[in-house]
């Protein structure tokens, strides 16, 4: 008997039209895609390009038969992606908080050191 070759998840098949790291233009490799998080339909996947090592974060979403994603470069490791996914979300104060730090001379000091 025979065993069935596993058929890719739509997100895995998606991944083509992806296809390149756009920085250095090496194919991605499909199989070192991971998925960090899925609702319905859209599916929330890092890469790592195997020649430059820079770090890629796209959503994928599927529906009948179309796709559309969008993606962008980042600097953050899966791992990274995972733990900032599953924390706290940013309140409305720390949020202006931060935006008032970069004000200061603070923030300029807290660069020079």
């Amino acid at each position: 008997m025979q065993k069935k070759a596993l058929q890719p998840e739509p997100w895995q098949e998606a991944l083509k039209f992806i296809g390149k790291c756009p920085l250095c233009a090496t194919a991605y490799n499909a199989v070192t895609a991971k998925l960090f998080a899925k609702k319905e339909s859209a599916n929330l996947v890092h890469l790592t390009c195997v020649k430059c090592k820079s770090a890629f974060m796209a959503i994928i979403m599927t529906f009948g038969q179309g796709i559309s994603s969008v993606g962008m470069v980042t600097d953050l490791s899966f791992d990274d992606v995972k733990r900032m996914y599953n924390g706290r979300p940013l309140t409305v104060d720390e949020v202006i908080e931060g935006y008032q730090f970069l004000q200061t001379k603070d923030f300029i000091n807290f660069l020079k050191t």
